[in-house]
């Protein structure tokens, strides 16, 4: 089996990056069994040669929630909140509307984007809207909300909120609740949001270029953001307490901060990762964090930020002994989908005996080429069986999928047949080939492949949905 080296696999997976016409920049870095690795590539304004730096400060974005949610998991700790209180316990004024047929808004609820609460300052969702396919209009609307925002106005719209159901039950990803809890935060410690950051996080782990709010020298190693085709974004203000996404900080300190979450020592660490609600069979919460499954079965933390015009992904992989951050002054609708397979590939080429991945060695021929990338994933496992993850459905279910969001469900079928040949035994790969011959309306080869998941997997409700739908269909 190839070993695979920590820089190697950082070069190959931001030149892999940079190979999307959207991505003029890449920073990445790793912390593996204690050793802290960081890389920077690309140019941050195109044209000008100037690539990034450990002293390059970039928007983190919403991944300023996991700090937010290490402060909440230090106070537990600290015995100044549990997870169980009703949130009014700590608020000065009055929230009758805090509260759905006796059912209150928790602690908990908070940090696992299940308060019911509204889930964006207004204007928000109007700038979708209007922004549509046009992400720098887009930032335009979402600046000009922001700007018009402050902590007054946010307590009126919470004064305002009607919930709509049973706290507690429901995810819905949220904005004011971070914001909500930073308060919070402020009147069991007595001091401000801005206070505890430097208290508990950043003095005590060494994270110097990580700030709410810059200083002009600082303001000068901030990355300019862009979209995808060059336009220069917005930065996002700060217009409360920027606890769900205001944060700036450089790789440097973000390696810093994965240091806090290895430690298996630290209880507010540890406690930040407790199973808060489960979403579905593979995605949990914890405070703020997203919990998922690795391959192999193990656990990693992760969230995603997505600025205006930066977006950076932050994983945490405990049984592997090692954290990933990754960020790129791009923004577009599809720079987190980049972003997380990056980090997919550092963590198979590095977990410990860890294979390349076989889905990104193929990817780009494949897009190209299905025929010839077939071609190719058949030369890769006769020639270099023990260099790639061939034991990994999830690589070629990816790809069939991706065919899929770009409409080449011919394409798609070829894959997905593939993938059922090396898995025949297993469900969801029939699962998968039945979706895209029902897609491109080949029903009853959709609906055999359906019946033979549904077969390997009794508990497979959709394929028992989709074969009921299909078969009044073809009636």
């Amino acid at each position: 089996m190839r070993t695979i080296d920590v820089q190697t696999s950082m070069d190959e997976t931001a030149q892999s990056m940079l190979s999307d016409s959207t991505i003029t920049s890449v920073s990445i870095g790793i912390l593996k069994d204690g050793i802290a690795y960081t890389s920077h590539y690309g140019e941050l304004d195109s044209g000008k040669g100037n690539t990034p730096n450990d002293e390059t400060i970039y928007e983190i974005a919403s991944v300023t929630k996991t700090i937010t949610g290490t402060l909440v998991a230090q106070a537990v700790v600290d015995g100044k909140l549990n997870l169980d209180d009703d949130i009014r316990k700590y608020l000065k004024d009055d929230y009758p509307n805090f509260q759905y047929k006796n059912k209150v808004i928790t602690i908990k609820d908070l940090v696992t984007h299940t308060s019911r609460l509204p889930a964006n300052i207004p204007g928000f969702e109007d700038a979708f809207k209007k922004g549509g396919n046009n992400w720098l209009k887009f930032g335009q609307e979402v600046e000009k909300a922001m700007k018009n925002y402050n902590k007054e106005k946010f307590f009126d719209q919470l004064k305002n909120a009607v919930l709509d159901t049973i706290p507690g039950v429901i995810y819905e990803y949220n904005n004011l609740a971070p914001n909500l809890m930073a308060h919070v935060l402020e009147n069991v410690y007595q001091k401000s949001f801005d206070e505890l950051l430097n208290e508990f996080i950043f003095e005590k782990n060494g994270m110097t270029s990580t700030k709410m709010r810059l200083s002009e020298d600082e303001q000068i190693r901030l990355a300019n953001g862009y979209d995808g085709k060059g336009n220069r974004m917005p930065y996002s203000p700060v217009s409360t307490w920027g606890a769900d996404g205001g944060l700036k900080s450089t790789t440097a300190d973000l390696v810093k901060y994965m240091e806090l979450h290895l430690d298996t020592t630290n209880a507010a660490a540890v406690e930040s990762h407790r199973l808060n609600f489960t979403v579905h069979s593979n995605f949990s919460l914890g405070y703020y964090w997203n919990i998922g499954n690795n391959d192999d079965g193990t656990i990693h933390y992760s969230h995603h930020g997505g600025g205006m015009g930066m977006q950076n992904v932050f994983y945490v992989y405990p049984a592997y002994n090692m954290a990933v951050s990754i960020i790129t002054n791009a923004s577009t609708q599809v720079t987190g989908d980049l972003l997380h397979r990056a980090a997919r590939r550092l963590s198979n080429d590095l977990k410990p005996n860890g294979k390349k991945s076989i889905e990104e060695e193929i990817r780009a021929k494949t897009m190209q080429n299905v025929d010839e990338g077939i071609a190719l994933y058949h030369q890769l496992k006769k020639d270099n069986i023990d260099a790639y993850d061939f034991e990994n459905q999830n690589a070629l279910n990816n790809l069939g999928y991706e065919l899929l969001s770009k409409n080449k469900v011919e394409e798609a079928i070829k894959i997905f047949t593939l993938l059922v040949s090396e898995f025949p035994k297993f469900p969801n790969p029939y699962d998968s080939l039945g979706e895209a011959y029902f897609i491109n309306k080949e029903y009853e080869l959709a609906l055999k492949n359906y019946k033979i998941s549904l077969e390997l997997n009794p508990n497979n409700t959709t394929a028992d949905e989709m074969i009921d739908k299909i078969e009044k269909i073809i009636q």
